[in-house]
């Protein structure tokens, strides 16, 4: 779709879906991005975008596609990187091959599931230099289960609900 066309669409609510400009405006100062790259292509336009808007510093590149996320380490090293594991990935000896690939890489977190987190995970990720930053998780008890196994991050659809659990409201 062209950009024309994405902007026409409501998302609810009268809502539209921002651009990226649209969106650092919108954010900048009060909250990190963690832009996830979905497609090839776009490493070099995204990356040009965050060093304009000075948040290199700030963000957190993530995919599946660890070959995009070793481009952005090429381009720009000060980008911090988190490697996505899909949620079909349940095998261990994969996902172990996987977070070994993140350690190799030198990157900066690994993104999993959170089902398939647990003490071991988080603190073998931990004993070789990476965050743990889990995927979505939209309940409480969920969220403290993960903030006492020392998850690193959360992703979640429900903000409100993580500063409650986490004491910030």
């Amino acid at each position: 779709m062209s950009i024309e066309e994405i902007k026409k669409i409501d998302i609810g609510e009268g809502e539209r879906i921002p651009t990226l400009h649209e969106l650092i405006a919108i954010t900048k100062g009060k909250i990190k991005l963690q832009p996830e790259i979905i497609a090839p292509g776009i490493t070099n336009e995204l990356i040009n975008i965050l060093r304009e808007e000075n948040l290199i510093n700030t963000t957190i590149i993530s995919s599946f596609q660890i070959e995009e996320l070793l481009k952005v380490k090429e381009i720009e090293p000060g980008l911090k990187i988190g490697y996505l594991l899909p949620k079909a990935l349940t095998k261990i000896r994969i996902v172990k091959r996987r977070v070994q690939k993140a350690i190799e890489n030198e990157l900066y977190a690994i993104h999993p599931y959170y089902p398939i987190v647990d003490k071991e995970f988080v603190d073998f990720a931990h004993n070789n230099g990476l965050k743990v930053n889990v995927f979505t998780v939209n309940e409480e008890d969920m969220m403290r289960k993960l903030i006492n196994l020392g998850v690193d991050g959360i992703f979640t659809d429900d903000i409100t609900l993580l500063y409650r659990t986490l004491g910030r409201i």
